[in-house]
């Protein structure tokens, strides 16, 4: 007698684990669930925003692209609290930056081509024409500055980043970050003045 009711305890046991489990899973699901909502908010507001940051950072569509997509799958795949969006925000910038840096400093060189081959590659693909555009006039007037100065300038002035959020992205106090910027401006306004 004492056997079937070790066994009748047994599979109550056995019937409570089976329910931590199942309540578990329906836990992890709903986890699941607003993690997907919250990370298809994310790439709604954001996506057109990196995908032009990263952009204007590499000058190609195709690798804009694939550098945005590797940095919010990674964040979905990370153990991150996507809750607080200020601080997704800042982590998206900093990540896609970064995998900007990377690309640039791991892509082989390529034969220059001349400005004029360059535009015609981008008529023919004329989607890009305007982005395109508005790259290339960056560049030439960044390519005047120090690349430290150069950043701050292209964070502030295509990225719409205030001096504060450049200064938590580079890691470097708000003060130093105005006057970096003050001194890329007063630069720029130079040359343009030797030059009329």
């Amino acid at each position: 007698m004492r056997g079937r009711w070790e066994k009748a305890a047994g599979s109550l046991n056995l019937f409570s684990y089976i329910c931590v489990i199942i309540d578990r899973d329906r836990y992890n699901m709903k986890q699941a669930e607003d993690r997907v909502r919250k990370m298809e908010e994310i790439i709604n507001l954001k996506q057109d925003w990196l995908f032009r940051f990263a952009y204007l950072r590499v000058g190609c569509r195709e690798d804009a692209e694939d550098i945005v997509q590797d940095v919010l799958l990674k964040l979905f795949q990370s153990k991150e609290n996507l809750v607080s969006i200020d601080k997704t925000e800042h982590y998206l910038i900093c990540a896609v930056r970064n995998a900007c840096i990377d690309y640039l400093r791991r892509r082989p060189p390529v034969a220059m081509t001349t400005l004029e081959e360059a535009t015609k590659m981008v008529e023919e693909g004329d989607v890009d024409k305007e982005i395109h555009d508005e790259y290339e006039c960056i560049n030439r007037l960044l390519q005047m500055i120090p690349p430290e100065q150069a950043e701050i300038v292209r964070l502030h002035c295509t990225d719409g980043l205030t001096f504060r959020q450049i200064a938590e992205v580079l890691e470097l106090p708000e003060p130093t970050v105005k006057s970096r910027y003050r001194y890329a401006i007063d630069k720029i306004r130079k040359a343009y003045e030797d030059n009329e």
